[in-house]
């Protein structure tokens, strides 16, 4: 479809067409709703009225949408022109019977200033300047072609006036008014001044012509209607020859919608897995990833290595008024088989540790290998190693001894504050052991290194823990372990506290004076890409230090003996509630710390 302007016509006010008590071109709408139920052979042109104060720019600009520019039909089509003239008036008068409001209008409406104002498209009869000269003072001008007067003998037995003309003389008064059958369009064909037909209609074309090259700027340039079909003409311009562009934006948004409805069928994510920010979610350096029982190195992101490797460990114990109750804390495998954690978690059991996470599935037995010694000193060297009892090899973490103030750090563990949150610990206390929490990960930053009063270094840092981290590992980025949690402190005055780590150094030197084979990265980790390679030491143990664990019973100085770790201190985090954080009477200072 295009819209084609098919003319102007000049008028002096526009309260000349009120019709039924509104303009007769507001009712355009109407109009065009019962041509197209009663005759949709007939199309009226939509007029845009531009009403100015001077009457001589007013006027009204006639618009017709159709496939193809409608024209003025040739003598070959006026037949065909009178019989849809003819069966329109039948269909509109048995519609609408004279005096109704709609036979007002139409009467109206069907009323052109001449036969150029009758055109054809798409075949269809197109009618411009309608309702013109049915104003007031002027019903005597033009055409009417929809006829409601009552008939006088004069003009129904007149059979030489205009046919067109004469149809305003037909009655529908008492009786329908038939389909005409002769040429209503056919007028006798007149000379102007006894001259011939065909120089009448030269003269015609030559003064047309005339006309059209001294107002052709007025034809081209003149004031535009403001809206065709409720939207601005620029507008509407505007959208057709965007249309194309539209098109393939439509086409473009199209193709996403139905990408991430796939998504949707198919979600990228495991809402049942741990899943860590995208930054740490990315694949570990090959370098950096600690071997695999086969060898093999690890093979995923840190929030997957840090699930497979970190341990919820529960611990029976007996509370300060001795009764049974429950320690829980937190560890990680150093070897396919060994774990580390403090010794403040497990001191004071019965004999009976279990240790679990989502890849053993289940709890598993685990036994006490060795045991660094007690101390009142809070930042003192705690350390325990275990051996888990009937399990498959379990994925180990690998250490490093490189770490910086304000080197970003993960804290992986336990902590009761947010597991209890977890609806597994809640089944897991009601008795279903298949019920494995998840692991809880928190960055943060290293703060500074410490040395205690025996000279161990120890790491505050800004990666949240709390009762029931204690044990856990803390790593860098490239997933080595660089601190294990062991202690908070907490000032009452300010309410500011720190969390503590005892710095690799120290639980490296234990392991490998114990003959553990672990495995030890050289080499700082910057954006989870380490600068050094992989060591394994299985051997050359360092000189071990008065705190170290190990399984020489006979040993004297610090290090613990079996009747050392069967006579330990209860520990002081011990609840009655099955699976929730140890705890401690937070009595605080600035120089005194909890273990979390």
């Amino acid at each position: 479809m295009a819209l084609y302007l098919l003319g102007k016509t000049g008028f002096h006010s526009s309260e000349d067409f009120v019709i039924n008590g509104c303009s007769i071109y507001e009712q355009y709408g109407q109009l065009t709703q019962i041509l197209q139920k009663h005759c949709p052979s007939i199309y009226l042109a939509e007029p845009t009225i531009t009403d100015n104060k001077d009457p001589e720019s007013s006027f009204i600009s006639w618009y017709a949408d159709t496939k193809t520019e409608p024209t003025i039909p040739l003598d070959s089509q006026q037949s065909l022109i009178d019989q849809k003239l003819a069966d329109a008036v039948t269909s509109l008068s048995q519609a609408y019977p004279a005096g109704s409001a709609e036979s007002t209008l139409l009467n109206a409406a069907l009323h052109v200033q001449n036969k150029q104002d009758i055109l054809i498209a798409d075949d269809k009869i197109v009618l411009k300047g309608w309702g013109v000269n049915a104003s007031s003072g002027n019903d005597a001008s033009g055409l009417s072609l929809f006829p409601l007067s009552p008939v006088t003998p004069e003009t129904s037995n007149d059979q030489n006036s205009d046919p067109v003309s004469n149809s305003a003389q037909l009655s529908a008064t008492n009786t329908i008014i038939p389909p005409t059958t002769g040429n209503i369009m056919n007028a006798p064909k007149r000379s102007m001044g006894g001259m011939p037909v065909f120089l009448t209609r030269l003269v015609a074309a030559i003064l047309f012509f005339i006309i059209g090259l001294l107002l052709g700027w007025r034809i081209l340039y003149a004031e535009r209607p403001t809206k065709i079909a409720k939207v601005p003409v620029m507008e509407a311009q505007d959208l057709v020859r965007k249309k194309p562009e539209i098109d393939q934006k439509n086409k473009v948004l199209e193709d996403e919608i139905k990408k991430l409805e796939d998504l949707l069928k198919n979600p990228p994510c495991d809402l049942g897995k741990n899943r860590g920010a995208p930054e740490l979610n990315k694949s570990l350096d090959n370098s950096s990833a600690p071997m695999k029982s086969d060898g093999k190195n690890f093979q995923g992101s840190l929030p997957d290595l840090l699930e497979k490797s970190t341990v919820f460990i529960l611990v029976k114990t007996k509370d300060d008024n001795g009764e049974d109750a429950i320690a829980a804390g937190s560890g990680f495998f150093v070897t396919p088989d060994t774990i580390v954690t403090n010794r403040h978690v497990v001191e004071g059991s019965d004999g009976t540790v279990l240790v679990t996470n989502k890849t053993l599935g289940q709890f598993k037995k685990a036994h006490v290998v060795s045991i660094s010694s007690p101390s009142s000193d809070v930042n003192s060297f705690d350390l325990a190693v275990l051996k888990v009892e009937d399990a498959p090899p379990q994925q180990p973490l690998s250490f490093s001894l490189e770490a910086q103030p304000l080197q970003t750090v993960v804290a992986a563990g336990y902590p009761g504050i947010i597991i209890r949150q977890d609806g597994a610990l809640k089944r897991l206390a009601q008795g279903d052991v298949n019920a494995i929490p998840g692991v809880i990960l928190t960055k943060g930053e290293i703060n500074a290194i410490q040395e205690n009063s025996k000279g161990e270094k120890i790491m505050p840092h800004s990666a949240a823990v709390s009762p029931g981290n204690s044990g856990g590992e803390l790593v860098d980025l490239c997933g080595r372990v660089v601190g294990v949690n062991t202690f908070v402190t907490m000032d009452s005055e300010t309410s500011s506290h720190s969390n503590y780590a005892q710095k690799s150094d120290s639980i490296v030197q234990a392991l490998q004076g114990a003959n553990i084979p672990i495995q030890v990265q050289s080499g700082a980790c910057k954006d989870g890409v380490p600068t050094g390679n992989v060591q394994e030491d299985k051997q050359q143990p360092a000189a071990t230090p008065t705190t170290t664990p190990t399984k020489d019973d006979k040993t004297q100085g610090s290090q613990s003996t079996p009747d050392q770790k069967a006579d330990a201190t209860k520990p002081k985090e011990g609840t009655k509630q099955p699976a929730t954080t140890d705890q401690k009477t937070e009595q605080s200072s600035t120089s005194q710390g909890d273990k979390p």
